[in-house]
C-alpha cells in the first residue's frame, strides 16, 4: 500500500478488494441456493415419478405389473437419464424400465412399508444418479398381501450442466457489475477530486510566477487548506521583501564606511603619506571583497517560485550588452546574442541578472574580440551558454574558478567572486554551472536552471 501514493488508486484498490469479497460471499450463497432449490426439485421429481409408478400398477393374478401406456416417456426411451423398477420383498424384479437397457438397477437394499430413501449412487456403466426407494405394502383382491420397493433414479448430469451454466452466468454478471461499478466510480472520484486538481494546478502556477495566490470556490473540506496556503504564501512573500530591504541596508551601511575611509586614506596619500598606508588599502579592499561576496550570496533567492512572474531572457541580454560594451569600448568586443525567442527564467530577476552579468563580464574581460551568448528554455529549465574566444579554462583550473577570490588571469582587475556567486546561486535553483570549450576557441559556461516548482 506504501507504493500506492494516488488517492484515486488507493480508492478503487480498496473498493476493488471489497466487491470481490462482497460478490464472492454473495456468489457462494446464490451458488448454495440454487443448489439447495435444484436439490429439493430433483427430489420433488422422484417422488411424482414414485407416485406415478404406483399409480400404474396392474394386478395379474397374485403378481403386479405396470401398464406401460401410463409411464412417463422417459422410462421407455434408451438411457434417459431417468430409471425404474419394482422388486418384490424377496428381492426379484418384477419390473424395470426400458431405459436400463436390460441392466439391473443399482439396488443395494430393499425398504420396509412406509419406508422413503433418497440416495447418491455411482455405479460403474451409469452416469452419477440420484435415487428414491419406497416400500409399499400391497393388498390384492383375493385377501393377499406383500411387501414391495419401489426405485426410481434420476442422471445428476442436467442438473451438474444446470449448475456450472448458473456458475458461469453467475460470474459474468458480476465480473461486468464490478466493471461498471469500477468505472462509475472512477467518474464519481474524477469529480469529487476536481477541487484538490485545481488547487494542486494553482498552487504549481504560483510557484512557476504565473499566479499569485490560490482563487476560487473550494469545498468546505479543503476550503481551510487554500486559505492556510494563501497565508503562508503572501507570509514568505512579505518576509521575502523585508529580507531584501535589509540587505540592501545593510549593504548601504557597510559600503558608505568603506568608502569613506578609502577617500580619507587617498587624501592622506596626498598629504602627509605613511609605512600604513598601503597596508590598510589592501584590508579595506578584502573587506570589500568579502562584503560584496556575503552580500551578493544573501540576495540570491534561489527557487521559491512564490509568485514571481516569468523573467524574459532578451531584455536582460541585451541591457547588459550594452552595458558591457560601454565598459569594454576599447577591447571592441563583438557580441553575438543567440536568445530563442519566448525564452523564459522562472525565479528571481535578480538572480538571473547576477548570473548573466557575471558571466557576460567573465566573457567580456577574457575573451579577444569575440563573445557569443545563447538562452533557450523549456517548461522543465533554462539553458544558458556564454563563450568567447579567449585563451581557455582547462579542466584543472575550472575547480579553482568557482572559488571565492580567484580568476583566471591575476592580471585582469577583479575581485574573483563573481563565478563563485553564480554557482552558489545556480545551486540555489538545483541547476549546474559547467565549463567546457567554445565553439569560438575560448571557454564557454554553460548553466542549466530548473523551473521553480519542477525542484
Amino acid at each position: 500500500m506504501a507504493l500506492v501514493r494516488s488517492l484515486r488508486a488507493r480508492v478503487v484498490l480498496w473498493v476493488s478488494v471489497a466487491l470481490v469479497v462482497l460478490f464472492a460471499a454473495t456468489g457462494v450463497v446464490l451458488d448454495i441456493a440454487f443448489r439447495n432449490s435444484m436439490d429439493q426439485a430433483r427430489r420433488e421429481l422422484l417422488q411424482a415419478q414414485v407416485i406415478g409408478l404406483i399409480a400404474s400398477v396392474e394386478e395379474e393374478g397374485d403378481e403386479l405389473s405396470l401398464s406401460s401406456g401410463a409411464l412417463d416417456e422417459q422410462f421407455e426411451v434408451a438411457n434417459s437419464g431417468l430409471y425404474g423398477a419394482l422388486y418384490s420383498d424377496d428381492g426379484r424384479a418384477v419390473w424395470q424400465s426400458l431405459s436400463l437397457l436390460g441392466r439391473d438397477f443399482p439396488l443395494d437394499y430393499l425398504t420396509v412399508a412406509g419406508e422413503e430413501r433418497f440416495e447418491r449412487l455411482d455405479v460403474p456403466g451409469f452416469p452419477p444418479l440420484e435415487s428414491l426407494l419406497r416400500g409399499i405394502t400391497w393388498e390384492f383382491l383375493n385377501g393377499r398381501s406383500a411387501d414391495y420397493t419401489f426405485a426410481v433414479a434420476l442422471s445428476l448430469e442436467p442438473y451438474f450442466e444446470r449448475q456450472a451454466e448458473f456458475r458461469r452466468i453467475l460470474i459474468g454478471w458480476f465480473i461486468g457489475m464490478t466493471l461498471t461499478m469500477l468505472i462509475v466510480l472512477g467518474g464519481l472520484l474524477t469529480f469529487v477530486l476536481l477541487p484538490l486538481k485545481r488547487l494542486e494546478r494553482q498552487v504549481r502556477e504560483v510557484e512557476a510566477g504565473e499566479r499569485v495566490k490560490l482563487t476560487g470556490r473550494y469545498p468546505s473540506e479543503i476550503v481551510g487548506l487554500a486559505a492556510n496556503l494563501n497565508t503562508l504564501i503572501d507570509t514568505e512573500r512579505r518576509r521575502l521583501a523585508r529580507y531584501r530591504n535589509t540587505l540592501d541596508d545593510l549593504a548601504h551601511s557597510l559600503k558608505t564606511p568603506l568608502a569613506a575611509m578609502r577617500t580619507l586614506l587617498a587624501e592622506q596619500r596626498t598629504h602627509a603619506p605613511c609605512a600604513a598606508q598601503e597596508p590598510l588599502e589592501r584590508e579595506l579592499e578584502r573587506m570589500d571583497q568579502r562584503v560584496s561576496y556575503q552580500l551578493k550570496r544573501a540576495r540570491a533567492t534561489g527557487a521559491t517560485g512564490l509568485g514571481t512572474e516569468p523573467v524574459a531572457v532578451a531584455p536582460i541580454v541585451d541591457d547588459l550588452k550594452q552595458t558591457l560594451d560601454k565598459v569594454y569600448r576599447d577591447k571592441r568586443v563583438q557580441c553575438r546574442v543567440d536568445v530563442v525567442p519566448g525564452a523564459v527564467f522562472r525565479g528571481d530577476p535578480g538572480d538571473l541578472t547576477e548570473i548573466l552579468g557575471n558571466l557576460m563580464d567573465n566573457g567580456y574581460k577574457y575573451c579577444k574580440s569575440r563573445v557569443r551568448v545563447t538562452a533557450q528554455s523549456t517548461p522543465e529549465k533554462l539553458v544558458i551558454t556564454v563563450g568567447d574566444d579567449g585563451g581557455g579554462i582547462s579542466a584543472d583550473e575550472a575547480d579553482t574558478l568557482f572559488r571565492r577570490g580567484k580568476r583566471a588571469d591575476e592580471s585582469v582587475p577583479g575581485q574573483g567572486i563573481g563565478l563563485a556567486v553564480v554557482r552558489e546561486t545556480v545551486e540555489l535553483y538545483r541547476g549546474t554551472l559547467e565549463v567546457g570549450k567554445s565553439e569560438l576557441g575560448g571557454a564557454e559556461l554553460r548553466v542549466e536552471l530548473a523551473r521553480a516548482g519542477l525542484i
